[in-house]
């Protein structure tokens, strides 16, 4: 599977973090040359690129290779040359007959990776692994090897469970799951609502709508008089829609009490799904969110074109109410229309064209809720800025249920996240298990891999579905910072590399540092189409950047042509090596 929210480009520069020095751990297994012997059974080994003296406790021969297993660590180690198959030279073969298994090609790639990955290990953990290797197993071969040696360089039990989390995390799009189990259980009627409702939230119809403003611009409209979004909302109403002078009113008395609320003392801030929950006509809101998040799949571009069409459609009708259209501008509307099918609105009018079925009140009226409701999707998407992102982000992570064991343990879940529903789903039936394991397998893999620290730095992954955002596929982001004295990220000495699949511009890696308040970005792309799209947009990044103080330094764009689908694994944080470092503060 090739997708960046999974998988990373080859080539790109490693994080200019320090390099750590090799310190041998108790029990770990080694393979070293010995170069030169000194009194009291000391010698000097060639262990990888580095030389150490360490003491002996078998005889052995200078200029010989073998595998020691490290009895005491530290500067100078005591190491134990591991049992020798007579015969049989000291390589990897040697090494997994000695852990019970039989060294066929699979084992042996799996092993030869471990020791170009200078992943560590010890002799239980090896012969631990080589026995899932073995077992049958839903995942490609490749990702259960990567899988493994991940385990191994987290430090992670060695079980069955474990592998298939973390090789659903590798190789499997969150946001494909997403949608893959919502049509199966629309399909049902097993009560499953509340897991119906927040796959909906995360696989939404288009990108995230901002309902927090959409609901402001309302309150702010009914102040004014006025009836734009009004006259957009309407058409969700099934039948009898509100006049505007009760629509109004409703708003204004919701508008008192959001302030008589914000007024009365020790009393949390309402947040913005309770907001819009608890606004008037929430059921209505909730089908024009739908159609907002529909007509904001698309491009503004096309969103235009269309209400360029439809402003054409309706000065004709208005000026000639008894003439018929001409031929080209009802073609025209009907090419127009094509692209936007999934929008209920745009489905009746598209429909009753091609019957012959609407007269030219009934296309006037229409085509005027269309365009009361593309601009009204404009004007969404015009709203959101960085605190909409932010917001969107923790929801999203709360919705998934990446902290639900933590939650569950301090009591603070008031409502079950997907991951929470998923175990609910699953305990009702094997088949019911079967159709949310590999949904729950990915959120549990992506928990497993989100954060590592080390004395110094600290390494974030954030796997989450691409659907509210408008993206086809996930959004990965790979963060890494130094430490303060207090624990907290620096946010002046930080990286951060997003893995995105955009609906025009394709599969595209941004690699962004951050030192001493300068920012450089790096983006690399299949073709230069994005470089096109994007270099016009710079002096709004740099502006925002400034407003937050930040100064953006350079943009340079890479075209990697295959290298950006025909990707290997993503870095899993410092064992993983350090040309596979990546990250950033994300206070950003």
């Amino acid at each position: 599977m090739h997708h960046l929210s999974i998988q990373r480009p080859c080539h790109l520069p490693p994080a200019t973090h320090p390099q750590q020095e090799k310190s041998f751990q108790q029990g770990e297994v080694v393979t070293g040359r010995i170069n030169k012997f000194f009194p009291d059974n000391k010698a000097l080994l060639q262990i990888g690129a580095k030389q150490v003296i360490a003491e002996l406790q078998t005889s052995l021969s200078a200029g010989g290779t073998y595998w020691f297993e490290v009895k005491k660590g530290g500067d100078r180690p005591l190491l134990q040359v591991l049992p020798q198959v007579p015969g049989k030279e000291n390589g990897v073969p040697q090494l997994i007959e000695l852990t019970g298994n039989k060294p066929n090609k699979m084992n042996s790639t799996f092993v030869e990776g471990l020791l170009k990955q200078q992943t560590p290990f010890t002799m239980p953990q090896l012969k631990q692994a080589l026995q899932l290797l073995q077992q049958p197993h839903s995942q490609p071969l490749q990702a259960r090897q990567d899988a493994l040696q991940l385990m191994m360089n987290r430090k992670l039990p060695l079980t069955g469970n474990i592998l298939q989390a973390i090789a659903a995390r590798q190789t499997w799009d969150m946001t494909a799951s997403l949608n893959q189990l919502n049509d199966n259980l629309t399909a049902e009627n097993d009560g499953a609502m509340p897991l119906r409702q927040i796959l909906g939230k995360l696989s939404p119809a288009g990108p995230a709508v901002h309902e927090a403003h959409l609901i402001q611009q309302i309150i702010q409209e009914a102040k004014a008089g006025k009836q734009d979004l009004y006259l957009a909302i309407r058409p969700s109403f099934p039948s009898n829609a509100p006049s505007f002078e009760a629509w109004q009113k409703e708003w204004l008395a919701f508008e008192k009490q959001l302030s008589d609320t914000r007024n009365m003392q020790h009393k949390p801030a309402m947040g913005t799904a309770r907001l819009a929950a608890a606004s008037p006509y929430a059921s209505v809101m909730d089908g024009f969110l739908t159609e907002l998040q529909r007509a904001g799949k698309h491009t503004a571009a096309a969103r235009d074109g269309l209400q360029t069409v439809l402003a054409t459609v309706r000065q004709l009708l208005a000026m000639f109410p008894d003439r018929a259209l001409p031929d080209d501008v009802v073609l025209s509307l009907r090419n127009s229309l094509e692209a936007f099918q999934s929008v209920s609105l745009v489905q009746g009018i598209s429909s009753q064209l091609q019957k012959g079925q609407m007269g030219n009140g009934q296309l006037l009226a229409k085509t005027t809720e269309l365009l009361h409701l593309l601009q009204a999707s404009s004007m969404n998407e015009q709203s959101k800025d960085g605190a909409f992102f932010k917001q969107l982000l923790q929801d999203i992570f709360r919705q998934v249920g990446y902290a639900f064991e933590h939650d569950i343990k301090e009591a603070k879940t008031a409502e079950l996240p997907l991951k929470g529903l998923l175990l609910q789903h699953a305990a009702h039936s094997a088949e019911r298990a079967e159709l949310s394991a590999p949904l729950l397998q990915q959120i549990t893999g992506s928990q497993l891999l989100q954060v590592h620290d080390d004395k110094q730095m600290t390494y974030i992954q954030l796997q989450l579905p691409g659907a509210p955002f408008g993206f086809d596929k996930d959004l990965l982001m790979e963060l890494e910072g130094r430490k303060e004295e207090d624990g907290k990220l620096s946010s002046d000495h930080c990286r951060i590399l997003f893995y995105l699949h955009l609906p025009i511009l394709n599969d595209m890696a941004v690699d962004m540092y951050v030192q001493k308040k300068t920012v450089s970005l790096h983006i690399y792309t299949a073709d230069g189409q994005a470089e096109r799209v994007m270099r016009p947009l710079q002096h709004k990044l740099k502006s925002a950047l400034e407003a937050s103080g930040y100064h953006l330094s350079s943009v340079k764009y890479t075209i990697s042509g295959a290298d950006v689908k025909e990707s290997e694994r993503i870095s899993t944080g410092p064992a993983a090596g350090s040309s596979e470092q990546k990250g950033v503060d994300y206070r950003i």
